[in-house]
């Protein structure tokens, strides 16, 4: 009879084992929303100053500059496009490419009528 017993014991040892382990993913999955929220905000005022420029070449730069960040998010591994903006890219996105697309063109345009 004693045998049930220490394998009651032992199932709970393991029940809280797994409950501290589920903690500690529950944390980190917290952490990782908290700095999610915080980047989001950066990108939003990253692109607020993008648009509130004037036009002494400083909106170019930052353009770029914010494009060249999407470029590399987009390189590993990132959506960037607004559907799927953050989350973990499995293939290639239609959307985000042709968001990358789309901001190379502008550039190409000024370049030549320039």
């Amino acid at each position: 009879m004693q045998s049930i017993f220490k394998l009651a014991r032992n199932m709970e040892a393991k029940l809280h084992a797994l409950l501290a382990e589920m903690q500690e993913l529950k944390n980190k999955v917290r952490e990782m929303e908290d700095e999610n929220s915080r980047l989001r905000r950066e990108l939003a005022a990253v692109h607020r100053e993008g648009f509130s420029c004037n036009s002494t070449g400083v909106e170019t730069s930052v353009s770029s500059y914010s494009f060249f960040n999407l470029l590399e998010l987009y390189d590993q591994n990132f959506h960037i496009c607004n559907l799927s903006f953050g989350h973990k890219r499995s293939g290639e996105c239609l959307y985000c490419m042709a968001f990358l697309r789309k901001g190379r063109e502008p550039a190409a345009d000024q370049s030549a009528s320039g």
